[in-house]
């Protein structure tokens, strides 16, 4: 509810982990109270506390990296909260009258009765935490799924990323994610929403300026999705986040933007880069902005 993910891998990473969550809250109090009197002794206790962080930290990142570890829902309206608790509630109901319901069942449909019998004494055989559980999570799936389903039509979402800027087109099945704004968390959130949560490919990411609440994003997002291709201008800019995007983008397919570039999304959806020029301007006010890149999406 309040992250905006639902995790597959929660209950093993968790089983996992627990042994070392009692030394890293014992070391943790006692590095923390040795703090306040004898520093060097604190350090000594934080090195033991940091091996436990340490553990735990390679276990929740390891399962992190499976596939389908987990899936972004974004924010959850309290309206679908109360309404999968009465969902809950009448599945519970449901199951404990499924033995009423059968009996009626078999009596009214005596043709078939062999088959509902036995269909019906094996459900019954379950445990009900075996029954539930499996069903509501495919319902879940199966509801996230139609909602998030690519169609034909052209979508352009403006995200809600804070200050910057954030772009999703999307035609069909092709994705196209342009800028990634200031907060790694608040692009996946965003992405999570707008993208089937089974999708963990963009087609192609543009950076269209390299300051910080331009990039920032786009760097996570490259950790988290399969990205096909980039698009960016060849700008000297110096910081340590645009470093990381450059030292990313050395693995996946990446073109220079210049202007007259076309990319072609099909159906006569067509992106055309306006801005850079080549060669880059030289001797404004500001270089980095006036060559940033500049895109114009055409339909039809």
């Amino acid at each position: 509810y309040y992250f905006g993910i639902v995790s597959f891998v929660a209950p093993l990473a968790t089983f996992l982990t627990l042994p070392a969550l009692p030394a890293i809250i014992i070391t943790g109090a006692l590095a923390g109270g040795l703090g306040l009197i004898v520093l060097p002794a604190a350090q000594i206790v934080s090195w033991l506390a940091w091996l436990f962080l340490s553990y735990m930290l390679l276990v929740v990142n390891g399962f992190a990296t499976f596939p389908l570890s987990s899936i972004e829902v974004g924010a959850i309206n309290s309206n679908l909260i109360w309404t999968y608790y009465l969902v809950l509630a009448l599945a519970l109901w449901l199951n404990s009258h499924r033995r009423q319901a059968s009996t009626l069942t078999t009596k009214s449909l005596t043709s078939v009765k062999p088959g509902i019998n036995k269909i019906t004494n094996s459900v019954s055989k379950l445990p009900k935490k075996w029954v539930i559980p499996p069903l509501l999570v495919i319902a879940i799936l199966v509801s996230v799924a139609a909602v998030t389903m690519p169609d034909d039509n052209l979508h352009v979402s403006f995200l809600n990323i804070g200050q910057g800027d954030a772009i999703l087109i999307q035609k069909g099945n092709q994705q196209v994610l342009v800028d990634g704004g200031p907060s790694p968390q608040a692009i996946i959130l965003e992405l999570g929403k707008k993208m089937p949560f089974w999708d963990r490919t963009i087609d192609l990411v543009v950076l269209t300026h390299p300051s910080a609440d331009h990039v920032t994003g786009l760097v996570e997002v490259l950790n988290r999705y399969q990205v096909k291709q980039v698009l960016h201008p060849d700008l000297d800019f110096e910081s340590d986040i645009y470093d990381e995007w450059l030292s990313l983008v050395e693995d996946i397919k990446g073109t220079i933007a210049q202007a007259g570039q076309q990319i072609d999304l099909g159906e006569g959806v067509v992106i055309k880069v306006l801005n850079p020029q080549i060669p880059h301007l030289a001797g404004t006010e500001s270089d980095t902005d006036n060559n940033g890149m500049v895109l114009h999406i055409n339909m039809g």
